[in-house]
């Protein structure tokens, strides 16, 4: 268990969550434009690295823990052919993941250390 928290954790920080975050927001923005709930379903997976190592279980990080829930009830919309709920609920994790993204640039860490040549 303890590799899984390491991984979830390093998927959320540095260069790997600009990735992580990239990649899922264009997932989700292919699949409401598209209408396709596989992608959907994939980029609620890309959601849950940032939900547990950025989540907690009191005030508002429990809203972020219970993060993945929004693409799949948007997967679900899509699937039944309601896009204004497909559309609607994927706008907190638009939100938050430009949020995250925001964040990690502006911490001036990225993973990568610099080098000096002494």
């Amino acid at each position: 268990m303890d590799v899984v928290t390491n991984v979830l954790t390093m998927l959320s920080n540095g260069v790997p969550g600009l990735v992580v975050a990239g990649i899922t927001l264009i997932l989700m923005l292919l699949a409401l434009i598209r209408k396709e709930a596989g992608l959907m379903f994939l980029a609620a997976a890309l959601v849950l690295p940032f939900a547990f190592a950025l989540g907690g279980w009191t005030g508002f990080r429990l809203f972020v823990r219970l993060l993945p829930l929004f693409p799949l009830g948007s997967a679900f919309a899509i699937s039944r052919g309601d896009s204004i709920f497909s559309w609607s609920l994927s706008m907190p994790v638009f939100a938050y993941l430009i949020y995250v993204l925001f964040k990690i640039l502006s911490s001036g860490y990225v993973g990568i250390e610099p080098t000096y040549p002494y």
